[in-house]
């Protein structure tokens, strides 16, 4: 079966092939900053192809049979091809490289209400610079029609081609989410692959979502977004109700999965105390008290939004001042959450 779109690129810097394993990296680690319409993505087992067993002790021999089985007839128009690799694969005749499984998880969409997260094999072969995606059912069957394949191919001195392959060449079965239409894939897949294969840049922070279990965020979130949405119907302020008030329940989520986890770390009962050092419009604040959090905001101006949140919000109107009157000794966490150019000093206050 011919490709299904291709890409051309120039390695002036040298950095391929292992740019290229970077670039496949972020759309196994992070699909959410290409694909939109996920939350992220919980990478689970790796191991080495042709181990015996996965990690842990991990029984491989069902999902093995899973490549090592699909030597056998799969339909019409089918790439016999990537056929044979993936059944030299589930052999153990695949050479180097590893198999991963991962979760896919969507973010919740009135428009696609049935879309749930979704797990599917991910195996890098690193000797032919194929990377081969396989979508697994609850029974860890493949779904044949929506396996595909990315290829990294050079094709003469510094020029490279980056190409995307599936299995059948009819049949892919498109949910608009997890597994969207095969004209993303060419056309927002391929090119974003090719841009990261060539960029050398590397980063030595994790990034901040990665500290807590993305699949928990996602739940919580949905679950507190429909929590606090009419706050949108009732929003006084002149700024956009959607954008802040999502944008609080998403720090809201962030914060209560990250000190749930601290909690369990450090065996505490009782949950963390917080002061919100320029608090603004408070949402933040008024969240968190709710869910239990003890805490209170402080911020130079009072907005009209403070008077609707109850008196279990607190909320004071006063100006900071970065020195000895302005300490929270019997506070565990000082957030800034509109803080401004008080943002620098936070640090310094944490640390008297």
């Amino acid at each position: 079966m011919p490709e299904l779109g291709s890409v051309r690129l120039r390695d002036s810097s040298s950095v391929l092939p292992g740019g290229f394993w970077a670039a496949v990296a972020v759309w196994l680690e992070k699909p959410q900053v290409l694909n939109k319409r996920l939350c992220g993505s919980t990478v689970g087992k790796q191991w080495d192809l042709g181990e015996e067993s996965g990690p842990e002790g991990m029984d491989v021999n069902p999902i093995l049979a899973v490549l090592g089985g699909m030597s056998g007839p799969v339909g019409e128009g089918c790439d016999e091809e990537m056929l044979k690799l993936l059944s030299g694969y589930g052999n153990r005749r695949g050479g180097s490289g590893t198999v991963t499984l991962r979760t896919l998880i969507p973010k919740a969409n009135p428009h696609y209400p049935s879309c749930r997260p979704r797990t599917d094999m991910v195996i890098r072969d690193l000797a032919n610079s194929i990377v081969t995606f396989l979508p697994l059912d609850e029974a860890n069957q493949a779904k044949k029609n929506n396996i595909y394949q990315i290829r990294l191919k050079r094709v003469q001195d510094d020029e490279w081609s980056i190409s995307l392959f599936t299995l059948c060449s009819e049949g892919w079965e498109c949910d608009g989410v997890v597994y969207p239409k095969i004209t993303w894939m060419k056309n927002e897949l391929l090119s974003k692959l090719a841009k990261w294969s060539t960029e050398d840049k590397k980063s030595e922070f994790k990034s901040t979502l990665s500290l807590i279990a993305v699949d928990k965020y996602s739940q919580l979130y949905q679950c507190l977004k429909e929590k606090y949405r009419d706050m949108v119907k009732v929003w006084p302020e002149v700024t956009d109700p959607e954008k802040f008030v999502y944008e609080d329940v998403a720090i809201a989520t962030y914060l209560l999965i990250l000190w749930e986890e601290e909690r369990s770390q450090k065996q505490l009962r009782e949950k963390q105390s917080f002061v919100d050092l320029g608090c603004g419009n408070g949402l933040l604040v008024h969240i968190l008290s709710n869910e239990g959090h003890p805490g209170r905001g402080i911020d130079v101006r009072r907005r009209k939004i403070w008077d609707m949140y109850g008196p279990q919000t607190i909320l004071e109107e006063s100006a900071i001042l970065p020195n000895d009157d302005y300490l929270f000794p019997d506070t565990d966490w000082i957030i800034g959450n509109h803080s401004d150019e008080l943002t620098p000093w936070l640090p310094v206050i944490a640390s008297r």
